[in-house]
């Protein structure tokens, strides 16, 4: 009985015994293979840094709290949905506890009018602690422009087009103007900190970012609206989720936790764009590689014809046959991934230090393109090529092998 090394030996003889052929296919499969990748690497990349934008760049941190009905009935009775001082104080002592929370930030949302004397624009804004800030970005984003001063409790942050609109300095004064929790209307004075662009052009012309302090004044209220948690790398996110509510519930704090992948809809508009984007392409390459490798094989077992009758009638069983040519496909399939892989990782190399930059949608500043290979996904895409291969192979080299021997042997 033939040995794996032998067929092995075998299958890669057969393979380069129509070079131009075999050529054809492994110049398809490079292609292929490298056209996915990279693909595949930029989605990866544009994950990642949607993935930061939304847990820092929005500050949503990785999991948020809130009391029960605030998403849906908050503003229309937000005292009910707000969390009081004493709730606050009892809720951050309680989520500091919870292994794997990093940070328990206190967040209050904002809207109304903002006005540099003048003219009045409006706003939406949100007031959390300039010391979270620090902690949310970490040292990756440390340096990035955007953050409160906690030695300035009334300085804010603008949106950039927001402060180009109301033609605002760095120090110059506004009011804000909004509704307390009874529904009262307040206002307060912020100095501008910073004029900082948002990253997207629906929010860059209205947002702004203020100390709890300034918040707090605003809505004349002292609690939250609800409480930001940014977790230790690794944590998992529903596990948190529901040992939070456990925490909370001994002492008869009722809370709802949503997770950012639930709170960004972008993020989620734009995954399921790429997503779909990436699945395209995959049956794309899928079908090339497909078509090459039966088409190959095809041609190869028809010309081969004879020498399998010879085969069998020698006594050569019919499933080491189709082992033959299973694996002849698989090595040229394989082959050309590791070809492809090779080019793949230089393409990526060139591609990252070529400094190339596009504007996203919605994005209010350019981006750089980044290609961010992963080993996992590209030992994916190889073992899913040889797969396809195999069955590329075995599907003409069935048909070849069961033909009568006879029929086999006068083949022309």
């Amino acid at each position: 009985m033939m040995d794996t090394i032998t067929r092995f030996k075998l299958a890669a003889r057969n393979a380069v015994r129509n070079r131009r052929r075999s050529m054809a296919t492994l110049a398809s499969v490079v292609i292929g293979f490298v056209a996915l990748s990279l693909f595949e690497g930029y989605f990866v990349s544009v994950y990642s840094s949607l993935e930061d934008e939304v847990i820092v760049g929005e500050r949503l941190g990785h999991l948020t709290v809130g009391k029960p009905g605030l998403y849906d009935k908050g503003a229309q009775d937000p005292r009910r949905y707000a969390f009081t001082e004493s709730e606050l104080a009892t809720a951050t002592a309680r989520l500091a506890a919870v292994p794997g929370v990093k940070l328990v930030s206190p967040r209050i949302t904002l809207s109304g009018l903002v006005s540099n004397g003048d003219t009045s624009r409006i706003y939406i804004g949100e007031g959390m602690r300039a010391e979270d800030m620090f902690a949310l970005r970490g040292e990756k984003y440390a340096n990035q422009p955007g953050l409160l001063d906690p030695q300035r409790t009334q300085g804010a942050v603008f949106g950039r087009r927001l402060a180009e609109s109301l033609g605002l300095k760095v120090g110059s004064d506004a009011s804000l103007l909004g509704g307390t929790l009874d529904g009262m209307v307040n206002a307060v004075g912020v100095e501008m900190l910073e004029a900082s662009a948002t990253g997207s052009l629906g929010t860059d012309d209205k947002f702004i970012l203020t100390s709890l302090e300034t918040a707090r004044r605003l809505m004349a209220y002292d609690g939250a609206e609800r409480i930001v948690l940014l977790l230790e790398d690794g944590t998992d996110l529903a596990a948190t989720a529901a040992a939070v509510k456990t925490a909370l519930a001994i002492d008869g704090i009722a809370v709802e936790v949503r997770d950012w992948r639930t709170l960004s809809a972008y993020y989620n508009q734009v995954k399921s764009l790429f997503d779909m984007m990436y699945l395209f392409i995959s049956v794309v390459v899928a079908i090339v590689v497909l078509a090459s490798v039966f088409n190959t094989m095809g041609m190869t077992i028809t010309e081969r014809t004879r020498e399998i009758g010879t085969l069998r009638a020698l006594g050569m069983q019919v499933r080491t046959l189709d082992s033959l040519f299973v694996l002849e496909g698989m090595l040229i399939v394989a082959v050309g991934c590791g070809l492809g892989i090779a080019i793949t990782v230089v393409a990526g190399f060139l591609i990252n230090g070529a400094g190339i930059t596009y504007t996203p949608p919605d994005a209010a500043a350019a981006v750089p393109l980044v290609v961010e290979l992963v080993a996992a996904n590209l030992g994916g895409s190889l073992f899913t090529l040889v797969v396809l291969a195999a069955l590329a192979s075995y599907l003409p080299a069935r048909r070849a092998s069961r033909r009568n021997i006879t029929g086999a042997l006068s083949h022309v």
